[in-house]
């Protein structure tokens, strides 16, 4: 076979996948089916060919991961696990080839259960001897069309275990009919914002009779010496001018002032705003250039045309740390992405952006003196020896392109930090170690290899790995070889090398004040064949394996101490075994050591660590899963983009609900759905919160296994980024609990307030910026008296269409209208009209 006809196969095999079945085989496993059909003329032939796909659940397994790999005799195939989520398709002897029409059918299990289109990765590319891979083309997009939809309750229900009654049950999700989605958007249509800034200010006076316009071109902005920064922002935003004089000065003749005024506030970030249309006159009074300039985005928020209300606003935050991270390696997100993010976290006054830098997929970042982290660690490709690049993982298919390869160079980083900085927000790298460094430890490798002919002792310098390490072991996302040795003084060497570039890079840009490591889900039986760890318990430096990760955590934490920097880790980084007390917090030499709660399953009881970390000194930022964690999808419905590990799904609404100051009141469900009750054995033994001041804030997480491009990217985090902005900056009455739960009456009323804030004005806010955020499906519902459809929205105020020619034309949805036709199709439009929600079927009562 030559090179075109591989080509030419490559777009003629037509893959389906197929979810067949999650419940029959318990929690442990679901059933499902390939089928490659050849549509061309050329036949797929009896030599060894090779197929790579992705698959995030391991296949067969009882059997694999195994280097001969699961032979399926009725198909005469063979699957084998490469590492990761990548696995390889081969024939084995008698496969009698494959010619036009004709199809090969895998029937196969694989781990735990799959309810989602997303749940599967395109660019299924072909490999034949010497010749250059070809993707297959039936699997190229991000429809993802060759997955078959889920129509049964079988395909998208899951099987899952509950501990307290020790048996196995079926999960009570399925995906919204629209009469369900209309019962769910009860917030109604008031015709207006709800709130007149979001997030909303602690005290806030308006009188809408009177009102300033910024029309005229008469505006000028005088400020104190602390904010001539904020004041060309604001004159910017505006277009007004800055005047001559200072805030005291006498203003020129027939000018209307926006005096940025110091005023000794007792925090940094309060702010005062005064809106004088009598004096036409706009006051703001701050500490801090940070409160300043959140003063600047409440009254840039207030603008309606070019008018602003009278106002007085009396503001200050909930919490110092007000979070968003965002996972760049396992997709990459170029810096203009990142732009973007950070314009919208300063429109909602969030301060600290936690950049996960690196994982198994990819190291991100430039280190000056370790040029193979991105020569090496930012690409993905064909290279099964990863030599010269890391495999495939999740989807890249065979060549480095976007989004499976790519870094910020020192100067892309640079400008990321100036950019954040001039919008007061602090950017927080993660470096993740010991466990998610695939890609470090290749690189290293290579490194190594590279540099071992010419002088021994730098070529293992700043090695990760025990090269007399003879086991295997797999990581919780089936990699083998993701965790850095303990026991190697090299790691180390390498970790202090990472935190004096990284500093480097931070001065004079935006200061390094923390180091974080991650820390998460770390294979820590991996270091059990390692003569390096071995040699530590030998020694007495530890006493067992058991105590590997509390000795690597505390050498990382000196490390930072060193460089004068405090520590940030995930929770399991200083719980790091579920039958092991936490890392006493003294044992730390840093001043402050943060730890991110997000570990919060409820019925796994590790919600609760949380509060026990507090209690023992820690500063805990609250990032619990099931509200927080921006990857799950917005409903439960299999074409809906998202992990659901920690709940089948988090709407905005679930976001906002969220009470950062009562662990516990957001205990709703279970996985199964159902609802959790006070009786339940991990709801009894509650942990009680003692040092309420170690909790310092909440931040919200977006991790990118499915998040490929930047529509999917926004789609993820807009409108939820919104509602977490409001709960970490606005403590709301309807929190305030006595007996461990909300006021749902008075949360009810808020939400329809904020809600219909996101559909008459936010939504535009975030179209001028080219944000493409979330648009869920309408709700509807059919009035068999009257003869009309009554549709809604979660976000009142966006616009609705509807279709009576399946699809052929839409229009704008009419509640008077009465509607005759047997099934219509409805869908959301953006704020601005240029986007549509996936399109939803909604059969007439006859």
């Amino acid at each position: 076979m030559n090179q075109d006809q591989l080509n030419t196969l490559g777009k003629g095999l037509e893959v389906l996948y197929r979810v067949n079945d999650n419940l029959s085989g318990g929690h442990s496993v679901y059933s499902a089916s390939i089928i490659i059909t050849n549509r061309c003329q050329i036949p797929l032939p009896l030599a060894l060919w090779t197929i790579y796909f992705c698959h995030d659940r391991m296949i067969q397994p009882e059997s694999l991961p195994r280097p001969e790999g699961y032979v399926f005799e009725d198909a005469k195939v063979k699957i084998n696990h490469v590492n990761g989520c990548l696995f390889q398709l081969q024939p084995v002897n008698g496969f009698k080839g494959l010619k036009e029409h004709e199809s090969l059918e895998v029937n196969f299990h694989a781990k735990a259960y799959s309810v989602a289109r997303s749940d599967l990765y395109p660019n299924w590319y072909i490999v034949l001897d010497d010749l250059e891979p070809e993707l297959i083309a039936s699997t190229v997009g991000e429809g993802l069309t060759f997955v078959e939809p889920f129509k049964s309750p079988a395909q998208w229900k899951r099987f899952d275990y509950e501990l307290s009654s020790g048996r196995y049950k079926y999960d009570l999700y399925d995906p919204f009919t629209p009469e369900v989605r209309f019962e769910k958007n009860k917030a109604k249509n008031i015709e207006r914002a709800g709130k007149y800034v979001i997030p909303t200010p602690k005290e806030c006076q308006v009188n809408e009779s009177n009102f300033v316009d910024l029309k005229e071109n008469t505006w000028a902005v005088a400020a104190d010496k602390p904010f001539t920064t904020e004041a060309w922002y604001i004159a910017d935003k505006i277009g007004a001018k800055i005047a001559d004089q200072d805030v005291n000065g006498s203003p020129e003749p027939r000018t209307h002032l926006i005096l940025l005024k110091f005023a000794k506030l007792p925090d940094k970030e309060q702010y005062c705003l005064r809106v004088d249309p009598k004096n036409d006159s706009i006051t703001i009074e701050a500490r801090g250039s940070a409160g300043m300039f959140y003063g600047i985005q409440s009254l840039l928020a207030l603008v309606h045309g070019d008018r602003v209300p009278e106002v007085v606003i009396m503001d200050k935050p909930r919490f110092q740390y007000r979070g968003m991270h965002v996972d760049v390696s396992r997709n990459f997100h170029p810096k203009e992405e990142i732009f973007k993010l950070l314009d919208a976290m300063a429109m909602y006054k969030l301060n600290k952006f936690h950049f996960h830098l690196t994982d198994d997929e990819g190291w991100r970042l430039e280190i000056p003196g370790l040029p193979e982290l991105t020569e090496i660690g930012s690409k993905r490709g064909h290279d099964m020896s990863e030599k010269t690049s890391l495999l495939p993982l999740l989807g890249s298919g065979p060549k480095p392109c976007l989004p499976g390869s790519g870094y910020y160079s020192v100067d892309d980083y640079k400008e990321i930090l100036k950019y954040a900085n001039e919008r007061h927000i602090e950017v927080i790298p993660e470096i993740d170690v010991p466990g998610h460094s695939h890609a470090a430890i290749r690189s290293m490798e290579a490194r190594y290899h590279r540099l071992m002919k010419k002088n021994e002792r730098d070529a293992t310098a700043y090695l990760l790995t025990d090269m007399q390490m003879k086991g295997e072991s797999i990581s919780s996302l089936m990699f083998i070889e993701n965790s850095l040795n303990p026991g190697l003084e090299s790691t180390y060497t390498f970790i202090e090398k990472v935190i004096v570039e990284l500093k480097a890079m931070h001065k004079d840009h935006n200061e390094l004040r923390m180091f974080h490591f991650g820390g998460d889900e770390v294979p820590f039986e991996a270091w059990e064949d390692s003569p390096a760890c071995r040699a530590l318990i030998d020694a007495g430096v530890v006493s067992s394996f058991d105590g590997l990760m509390e000795y690597f955590v505390l050498r990382v934490a000196e490390l930072a101490k060193k460089h004068g920097l405090d520590i940030g880790a995930w929770q399991d980084a200083v719980v790091p075994h579920k039958k092991r007390p936490l890392i006493p917090r003294l044992k730390f030499p840093n001043e402050n050591i943060t730890v991110f709660a997000w570990k919060n399953v409820w019925e796994t009881g590790m919600a609760s660590d949380a509060y026990l970390l507090a209690n023992d000194g820690y500063k805990v930022v609250m990032s619990q899963a099931t509200h927080l964690y921006f990857d799950h999808p917005y409903e439960p419905d299999p074409e809906e983009r998202g992990l659901y590990w920690a709940t089948r799904y988090i709407d905005t609404h679930k976001t906002f609900s969220f009470t950062p100051s009562s662990l516990y009141a957001n205990a709703d469900y279970k996985i199964t759905g159902e609802a959790i009750q006070e009786d339940d054995s991990f709801m009894t033994n509650k942990v009680q919160l003692e040092k309420s001041e170690n909790i310092i804030g909440m931040q919200g997480q977006l991790w990118s296994e499915l998040v490929r491009n930047s529509n999917q990217f926004d789609n993820m985090v807009f409108p939820r980024l919104v509602a977490l902005a409001e709960r970490a900056w606005h403590r709301a009455s309807w929190e305030d609990t006595t007996d461990g739960r909300v006021n749902k009456e008075k949360q009810s009323a808020d939400w329809e307030l904020f809600a219909n804030s996101l559909g008459h004005r936010e939504f535009s806010r975030m179209d001028e910026l080219g944000i493409a955020y979330h648009l869920p499906p309408p709700g509807a519902r059919f009035c068999l008296k009257t003869r009309r459809l009554k549709a809604n929205c979660a976000y009142p105020g966006l616009p609705i269409e509807l279709s009576l020619d399946g699809g052929k034309t839409w229009k704008r949805y009419n509640s008077f209208e009465i509607v005759d036709q047997a099934v219509v199709l409805l869908r959301t439009c953006s704020a601005d009209g240029k986007r549509q929600s996936r399109q939803i079927e909604f059969k007439m009562q006859t």
